[in-house]
């Protein structure tokens, strides 16, 4: 792995989730490294999480809540895709024991695979940049598993609002494709 690290930053969606689930939040201005707790007693309004001038993190140190829930989380799959991070990246969850997370950064052009693509893992609100070379096969391969089943969600979820699975053709030939 690489020693490049990066601290990433939570969407506000994901800093009201981690606020519901008793998670510590840090906060500080944009281009500014000048990190405070978030408390009932920062004096931030609601647009301030809106507006683009604070970023948030998770503080360092997560208890044992987070790790309890990652656990009944890892059950179902062994790769997935969880969310977009606050800079739009993609994030993954790979592993069902303790899993750990990755996030993929465009780095030029992307298509099926991860070519175009930097892969960072994360560990304590940090991002260590992991070398593609020598980064091990199962890891590619999950990564592509789960980044493969979102973009198919995706494509699913766009045939659906464009009423495709109501259409007479493909009832007809659902109808003629059962699985026994």
């Amino acid at each position: 792995m690489n020693t490049q690290t990066l601290k990433q930053t939570l969407a506000p969606a994901q800093v009201f989730e981690a606020l519901a689930r008793g998670l510590n939040i840090d906060y500080a201005e944009v281009e500014t490294n000048d990190w405070e707790p978030l408390t009932p007693q920062a004096r931030l309004g609601f647009a301030d999480f809106f507006g683009g001038f604070i970023k948030f993190r998770f503080s360092q140190g997560l208890d044992n809540g987070i790790q309890r829930d990652l656990k009944n989380i890892s059950a179902n799959a062994f790769s997935e895709f969880l969310n977009l991070d606050g800079d739009g990246n993609e994030r993954y969850r790979v592993g069902k024991d303790r899993p750990s997370f990755y996030t993929l950064k465009p780095a030029g052009r992307s298509g099926t695979n991860l070519d175009g693509f930097n892969i960072y893992k994360e560990f304590n609100g940090s991002l260590t940049l992991v070398d593609k070379a020598t980064a091990p096969k199962w890891l590619i391969e999950a990564l592509l598993v789960a980044r493969k089943a979102k973009r198919n969600s995706e494509y699913n979820q766009a045939l659906e609002s464009a009423g495709h699975f109501q259409s007479p053709e493909y009832k007809k030939w659902s109808k003629s494709h059962r699985a026994v």
